[in-house]
């Protein structure tokens, strides 16, 4: 009987651990207030402007909610901004070889934009 408990309890618990990572975390102010930060910059991108300062921000904006989704633990949204976080740190290196191409700039943006669209989505469609 007691062998029978302890299996039940272990499969009760494992079943847990991964019903838990379908439940979303709760809406998060901080987390709200940053991802609209990050489209913000993103919308105002200007690819005639001095880029490397532009993407230099955004890339800190984008490295605090990383970090703060991490360390909250809300494992469902630091499982998204891994992307974002690539797609900046693509751009501030291509950057740093030399000018970009008008075009290269356009579609980097649009990416980010995206990104940032669906991350939004993700945070601001919690309860």
């Amino acid at each position: 009987m007691k062998k029978l408990f302890v299996v039940v309890a272990f499969l009760s618990l494992t079943g847990c651990a991964s019903v838990m990572e379908m439940i979303p975390s709760r809406w998060d102010v901080n987390q709200a207030k940053a991802i609209t930060d990050i489209q913000v910059q993103a919308n105002h991108f200007d690819c005639k402007g001095d880029q490397a300062s532009q993407i230099s921000a955004l890339a800190i904006n984008v490295e605090w909610f990383e970090t703060y989704a991490k360390t909250k633990p809300t494992r469902d949204i630091s499982k998204l901004t891994g992307t974002i976080s690539t797609t900046v740190k693509e751009y501030q290196d291509r950057l740093k070889q030399g000018t970009v191409s008008p075009l290269y700039c356009d579609l980097k943006v649009k990416i980010i934009k995206q990104q940032a669209d669906i991350l939004a989505g993700s945070v601001q469609g919690r309860f």
